[in-house]
């Protein structure tokens, strides 16, 4: 009798049976967690409303809840994120799912030309947390160059670092409550370490992953923020509620200053489909939380732009609104080149025969840990300079085997080229990991513009990806850095790693038998870019951050130019990219805007 079988069947078996118990307990627990206090849509009145609960708009309802005694409406166009939400690693699944807006680009013109139809997918939260509760986690402290750079070169008053970072270390969780990846993670987290120490000599920065991960579970905004705030007497929500427009009057009582008067809202009758429109007033601000992409749509739709371009799309727009030419300009984002590294040894990496062990499920089950506990990202290289073309970032995904279904879905590759980037998609069982560069200062500027005057119609998202060359030099400088890191002894030592070059017909054409002997040049490098460059997901300048209306959107206190009691709080009004995830930069934004609307509601009180 073989009782190491038996063993392993038993334990098989109540890996299963454990398995099925925790899903049912994320259920129950996904229903019985929150008391959401949902508002019956209709008419009425509230000091403040924010529109939009994802990472700012969660931050911004709860801290005003919290610390006035003011009435907050809080507005979002989703519901509930399920249970599989909480899960690090099925991350992906939620994409092109109900919580997800699944909006694409135009057709890029520089880049994505091994995409269908060359347009990238631009996955967007929709429903409570909104992109916190789809993003994959990843905790970054922040740059402090951004933002001298931006007091600097922007004029923008009090967003030195010095004076941002208090608001960003209130802002984000405590290390304790975050995931880090160690070194002894595997032989990869091992190398990644050794590395760092082999580099000293270069201005490269080495950062482990930190995730916004507790226990195994997704940690975020939503649970560190919203959650809590649901018990404030003073805060109601409105899920499956979108915001069609803003209604704005002229407050002749101080001195003919525009100002916002009411929100018009609507939601759709579950049944029968039909919508039903209706307004809520506004007493002191409306807050805009709603994003990159839908932040200037909002403004767009309600007559807030460039007046031409609203008039061609028939915008009615009243005669005393200030002409605002750059909302929707300004759009930036990270293009990313992936590059497939195989190992020899088992790191351990991603792929169907860890995912599906039996101790990988129990690790889990058990104690929060394993492969689902995170989603494979390992550590993070920087290089910081004076020179923007010349910061670039590295990212070392353990992923040793890519599901081909899976990553084309949400990444809208065609197959040949997702097979020239991942030559090995068919081993289930294949060990290795992704290196993925970017340029983290990208210099090209895309735009987000209304297609037509109703909300409903998505916006016409052109990231225009590569529009400048030097982002092109910028990335082949982080590839040969990665290049460089692979090649290292302590890559090579323990893992014995083999860089996997796409063999794109395009690319190679002509300069192949170079290529087999020189290694990439950089006119091969530029063709990979161009055609398997993958969107960061991360937007952000379309109502920039500045001094007027002719270079901005917003001011230094997030307040729309020439309205009395507009703000838009979110990620559209970075004035440039963040040099790493922006995530965590954006919550520590949305607690100093809270903070500053705290203080101008204090000063109001006292001289009423």
């Amino acid at each position: 009798m073989n009782y190491s079988i038996i063993f392993l069947e038993i334990f098989i078996v109540l890996a299963l049976l454990a398995g099925l118990v925790s899903m049912l307990w994320f259920v129950i627990a996904s229903l019985l967690e929150e008391k959401v206090p949902v508002l019956t849509p209709g008419e009425y009145i509230f000091d403040y409303v924010v529109v939009g609960a994802g990472s700012s708009g969660s931050v911004v309802a709860s801290l005003l809840s919290k610390h006035s005694k003011s009435t907050i409406l809080l507005v979002e166009a989703g519901d509930r994120f399920g249970f599989l939400s909480k899960i690090p690693l099925l991350t992906t699944f939620q994409q092109k799912g109900v919580n997800d807006w699944s909006f694409l680009s135009t057709r890029q013109a520089h880049s994505s030309r091994g995409l269908e139809e060359e347009r990238q997918c631009l996955p967007r939260g929709k429903g409570l947390g909104g992109s916190a509760q789809l993003n994959y986690m990843l905790h970054f402290d922040g740059y402090e160059g951004d933002f001298e750079r931006w007091s600097r070169d922007f004029k923008l008053k009090g967003w030195d670092w010095l004076s941002f970072k208090p608001f960003l270390q209130a802002g984000n969780s405590k290390p304790f409550e975050r995931l880090e990846i160690t070194p002894d993670y595997s032989k990869i987290a091992t190398a990644f370490h050794r590395a760092s120490s082999a580099f000293e000599h270069r201005n490269w920065h080495f950062r482990k992953a930190q995730y916004n991960i507790k226990n195994g579970i997704r940690y975020n905004v939503y649970q560190r923020y919203l959650q809590k705030a649901y018990k404030q007497r003073n805060l109601r929500v409105m899920t499956n509620t979108l915001a069609k427009s803003i209604e704005f009057r002229m407050d002749t009582k101080k001195g003919k200053k525009v100002a916002v008067r009411s929100v018009r809202l609507a939601t759709k009758d579950a049944n029968t489909g039909k919508e039903f429109v209706f307004e809520v007033n506004v007493l002191r601000e409306l807050i805009i939380c709603a994003g990159a992409y839908q932040s200037p749509q909002l403004l767009q739709v309600s007559g807030l732009g460039n007046r031409t371009h609203l008039k061609e799309q028939q915008v009615r727009s009243e005669p005393f609104l200030p002409h605002l030419p750059m909302v929707g300009q300004n759009l930036h984002d990270h293009l990313n080149l992936p590059l497939y590294v195989s190992i020899d040894t088992v790191g351990p990496s991603l792929n169907q025969r860890a995912l599906l062990s039996p101790w990988s499920i129990l690790s889990y089950l058990t104690v929060g840990g394993g492969h689902l506990a995170n989603f494979g990202v390992l550590g993070h290289v920087h290089n910081y300079a004076k020179n923007l073309s010349d910061i670039f970032g590295l990212t070392f995904f353990a992923a040793g085997a890519i599901d081909e279904a899976a990553l084309m879905s949400i990444s809208n590759f065609r197959k040949s080229y997702f097979r020239a980037l991942f030559p090995r998609y068919y081993n289930s069982s294949q060990e290795g990991f992704v290196l993925i560069s970017s340029c983290l200062q990208p210099l090209s500027r895309g735009e987000v513009q209304i297609q037509s005057s109703s909300i409903r119609r998505q916006p016409l998202i052109n990231p225009n990806y590569l529009s400048d060359r030097r982002d092109i030099a910028c990335t082949i400088k982080a590839v040969r850095a990665g290049i460089e890191l692979v090649n290292s002894q302590p890559f090579s030592s323990l893992l014995g790693p083999q860089i996997h070059w796409p063999r794109i017909k395009e690319c190679l054409n002509g300069v192949e038998n170079e290529f087999i002997l020189q290694g990439p040049s950089d006119k091969y490098l530029e063709c990979l870019i161009r055609h398997v460059g993958l969107g960061s997901h991360h937007p952000g300048g379309t109502c920039r951050m500045g001094t007027n209306a002719q270079n901005s959107v917003v001011n230094a206190k997030f307040k729309v130019h020439g309205i009395e009691n507009l703000r838009i709080i979110d990620g559209s009004v970075l004035p440039t990219p963040i040099s790493g995830n922006p995530n965590s930069i954006i919550v520590g934004m949305a607690v100093r805007g809270a903070a500053m609307i705290l203080k101008e509601e204090k000063k109001k009180t006292i001289n009423n």
